[in-house]
């Protein structure tokens, strides 16, 4: 994967699927050889190396798509109509394959592009009881990564974590979280330059928003810091009927936010200025009307193959 900032946002919207560029302020409709699910279900976006992979109406099968190429195929998911369980998507280098991978009832699924087949990876494992903040994640490198949350069990032998599921080896490893993290708050985990981080909102605390990025302090020792934190209730007082639903980083180490009209369902991308110490609204010609979901979006040039 590159380590590149994302430029691009993907945006499901009332009347179809869009790209927004960070870049140019534009937004463009996309042509799609398959049908969105209706607005009364849940949809997943993912992506790796260009290639999209989205959930389809009723959760039976999942849309491969290459928006560059054009290619495009479905796949069947292992288990039909698992509307809550985590889905990845990643690229495994030294096999040169794609994997999507499932879990279900703490049993791990892995599909992979070349078997054209699910089979059963990781056998049942006690740390994979928790619920997922986010069920898609971040995928980085040949890495997924999803923020298991156990704060639903009795007693639980380990904390709230970030989960890793390795494509290549077919293992999982878990990262320490910041420690605020552990609470109940809203959370986005993205990539930046090969690194985590993790945006954080806090609105019982101001609606605060606060940036964690790992930072090294050496070769083995992963260490969280914080950002200055952004005060929403400063900045977005025009926003009172607005939530936020979605937050990454993108260019200059800027925080993109979509903040979402709890009355009508449109919603607003707005880029915090540093150096102005507010935030301001990203002009994408018009609102997001109807919007659904939303997912950061490296665009890698070349020849993936589905």
């Amino acid at each position: 994967m590159s380590n590149q900032q994302p430029s691009q946002l993907i945006s499901l919207q009332q009347d179809g699927l869009y790209l927004l560029d960070f870049n140019k302020t534009t937004s463009l409709r996309l042509n799609l050889p398959f049908t969105l699910p209706p607005p009364t279900e849940p949809v997943c976006i993912l992506h790796c190396r260009g290639i999209m992979c989205l959930t389809l109406e009723g959760h039976n099968d999942l849309a491969i798509w290459n928006p560059s190429s054009k290619e495009f195929k479905r796949i069947m998911m292992f288990n039909s109509r698992q509307i809550t369980n985590p889905l990845g998507f990643g690229y495994d280098r030294f096999s040169n394959d794609y994997k999507i991978v499932t879990i279900i009832d703490r049993k791990t699924f892995i599909y992979t592009f070349k078997e054209k087949s699910w089979r059963e990876s990781v056998p049942r494992d006690t740390s994979l009881d928790c619920k997922f903040k986010n069920r898609t994640g971040t995928v980085e490198d040949h890495c997924m990564y999803w923020i298991a949350d156990r704060s639903h069990i009795k007693n639980p032998c380990k904390e709230n974590t970030i989960l890793c599921f390795d494509f290549v080896n077919e293992e999982y490893k878990e990262l320490n979280l910041p420690i605020t993290c552990k609470q109940k708050f809203s959370s986005w985990l993205g990539v930046l330059r090969g690194e985590l981080y993790i945006i954080e909102h806090y609105p019982c605390i101001n609606n605060d928003i606060c940036v964690w990025r790992q930072k090294s302090s050496d070769k083995n020792i992963k260490k969280w810091q914080s950002e200055p934190w952004i005060n929403m209730t400063k900045h977005l007082k025009e926003f009172k009927n607005f939530e936020v639903v979605f937050a990454c980083i993108a260019r200059n180490d800027d925080v993109f936010i979509v903040v979402k009209d709890t009355r009508n369902g449109d919603g607003k991308v707005m880029v915090y200025n540093k150096a102005r110490e507010k935030f301001i609204e990203v002009p994408f010609g018009s609102s997001l009307k109807g919007f659904r979901c939303m997912s950061d979006y490296i665009c890698q040039s070349g020849t993936s193959q589905i």
